[in-house]
């Protein structure tokens, strides 16, 4: 799994409940660095848990580029904005799911879990 956040604190965070669910983790810092390990990881990462507000590149820019790099990669968005502003607009790309933050590592087994489910029927 690829988490992506400019906050260290959060990543480091991210990073380590991840580890804990068995997942074996990559991170990057920025959407820019988040596309370049995506690109060179891509048969090894499963899912990807972006920030959304990052500085340079946003989660949705971030998410536009890893499916240009890979249409069907399962992204989770993670913002500390509620999820129907998050999720409004018009976007050309959508996560397969949301994750508020601060969030729990149950919120982040559930968020997984509902991204498994979709690459699951998607097969």
């Amino acid at each position: 799994m690829l988490v992506i956040d400019d906050e260290p604190q959060v990543l480091k965070l991210a990073a380590r409940m991840i580890t804990l669910l068995g997942f074996e983790v990559l991170t990057a810092k920025n959407g820019v660095e988040g596309v370049e390990v995506f690109r060179k990881h891509q048969d090894q990462i499963r899912f990807v848990l972006s920030d959304l507000t990052m500085p340079g590149m946003d989660g949705w820019q971030t998410l536009a580029a890893l499916r240009k790099v890979k249409p069907d990669v399962c992204v989770i968005l993670a913002s500390g904005y509620d999820e129907a502003s998050v999720m409004s607009g018009d976007h050309p790309e959508w996560p397969q799911a949301f994750l508020g933050k601060p969030y729990s590592i149950e919120d982040l087994r559930e968020a997984i879990g509902k991204v498994q489910k979709a690459v699951d029927s998607e097969k």
